[in-house]
């Protein structure tokens, strides 16, 4: 399993009050006890502005088939917002709408702090300057003295569309998506790595396996994978919520529910986007996690005339 040791800035902390298994016990009413823990949440991007970056650009012409495994869910996203910094993501799913690709993340990963979306109700953001680039090759992240970024990097279109949750708490309204130019169709990989899929879209179920794919990081502290796997508390229309390890850096990663079998877990539904975190996580601690369900972030992009479908392997 890959190994990584990485030192980033941590979120300040959100305890949690009641454990996973009170929420078994109220089934589906549990949602009504998240709220209050989910108005306290916080973003999980990381804000990489002081980072050492050793990265480099490939020109397309030098990118191989070989790479195409690199662009889809569980890439690594480095985003630039002019003014406000630069910061890493994860993204989620291929999507589609008509004959152009999106990469999806979290809304909150193309958004400075204080702005609402780009399109639809409260728009107050030009996206059109925001930098997105994912990294297809050679990544590598974290470091003892520092966060140090390291991999080849392809730059993708614009931002298409985004809206982040709200300062008081808006849990369900976090998603964003980049165009994927078309010279970097050939790149396009719609798969979960570790676990595969997803085949549908599906919702969150209290006690239900589900699995994502991130790049968060911890305070000198060693995730022994990017795949990792959880429990499912339940979900809404808007948002989906579970206990996950995640860090930092999550922020926009696939979530799934997974099904296991002799050969291990695999990933089935397309359920949603990780988007926040509630506790200040170590490697053997697990916190709950909340975000945007896979069908509210259709039904967001929709604000920007965008039809969106999840692009299935």
């Amino acid at each position: 399993m890959r190994q990584y040791l990485a030192r980033a800035r941590a979120l300040r902390g959100w305890r949690i009050v009641l454990p996973l298994a009170v929420f078994f016990f109220l089934g589906t009413n549990a949602l009504l006890g998240v709220r209050t823990y989910a108005a306290g949440a916080r973003h999980a991007r990381i804000d990489l502005t002081q980072m050492t970056r050793a990265t480099s650009v490939i020109p397309l012409q030098l990118v191989t088939p070989a790479m195409a495994q690199n662009i889809g869910p569980g890439s690594h996203l480095i985003i630039d917002i002019p003014g406000a910094g630069t910061f890493g993501c994860t993204a989620n799913f291929v999507w589609a709408a008509g004959s152009v690709s999106f990469l999806g993340a979290a809304g909150h990963c193309f958004l400075p702090e204080g702005t609402t979306a780009t399109h639809g109700p409260g728009a107050n953001y030009d996206a059109s300057a925001v930098q997105v680039s994912v990294c297809v090759s050679n990544c590598s992240f974290g470091g003892q003295t520092g966060f140090i970024l390291t991999g080849d990097m392809v730059v993708l279109g614009e931002v298409a569309y985004a809206r982040q949750t709200a300062a008081d708490g808006d849990i369900g309204n976090d998603f964003g998506i980049v165009a994927i130019p078309t010279s970097l169709a050939s790149l396009i990989r719609p798969s979960e790595p570790v676990f595969g899929g997803p085949t549908t879209i599906a919702e969150v179920q209290v006690g239900q396996p589900v699995c994502h794919y991130g790049n968060g990081v911890i305070v000198g502290e060693t995730f022994l994978t990017m795949g990792r796997i959880g429990v499912g508390g339940g979900s809404n229309a808007k948002y989906w919520f579970g206990e996950l390890i995640a860090a930092p850096g999550d922020s926009g990663s696939a979530v799934l529910t997974c099904v296991a079998d002799a050969g291990g877990l695999h990933g089935v539904g397309a359920a949603g986007v990780l988007t926040h975190l509630s506790v200040e996580v170590g490697v053997s601690q697990h916190g709950l996690v909340f975000g945007t369900t896979t069908t509210r972030a259709i039904e967001m992009a929709l604000e920007a005339g965008l039809s969106l479908a999840v692009v299935f392997p």
